[in-house]
């Protein structure tokens, strides 16, 4: 129960920072990949990963609430830290794209980082999401084993 009041208050955090962020910077990120330029607004992603803490939320609320076994709260807290470093990689993310999309072509400009940081935020949320699947795999072996 206390990994999904956590994700339900990180969920709340994400987008209460979206909205504060979209006043100020509403202006969408241009990728350009080989021609092709993507329009992806940072308010988007935010809510997008807020969704995702939603949903993580209500899987711990409805695991508690229907399983006889609970879920293992040490993976649960694991699963939470985890999703929350990818929360926080996404700013450095946001941030060195949007420098580079700035500094596209100029010569003298810093290296572009944002693949390593994009890299990173994803791989961390995919590392959390399989950190709920083991915590579901250790409770369903333990309530076999149980009975």
């Amino acid at each position: 129960m206390l990994s999904a009041k956590l994700f339900a208050a990180l969920s709340v955090l994400q987008v209460g920072l979206a909205v504060l962020e979209s006043r100020t910077t509403p202006q969408p990120i241009a990728i350009g990949v080989h021609g092709t330029y993507l329009l992806i607004g940072r308010m988007a992603l935010q809510i997008m990963l807020a969704l995702a803490c939603a949903c993580f939320a209500l899987t711990y609320f409805a695991a508690s609430r229907w399983v006889s076994h609970p879920l293992n709260n040490s993976l649960g807290l694991m699963h939470f830290a985890i999703t929350t470093i990818a929360f926080i990689l996404l700013w450095p993310s946001l941030e060195t794209l949007k420098s580079s999309a700035a500094a596209n072509g100029l010569p003298g400009q810093a290296p572009n980082h944002w693949p390593l940081f994009a890299l990173l935020t994803v791989l961390c949320f995919l590392f959390g999401c399989a950190t709920l699947a083991v915590n579901f795999i250790w409770t369903t072996l333990a309530t076999f084993w149980s009975h």
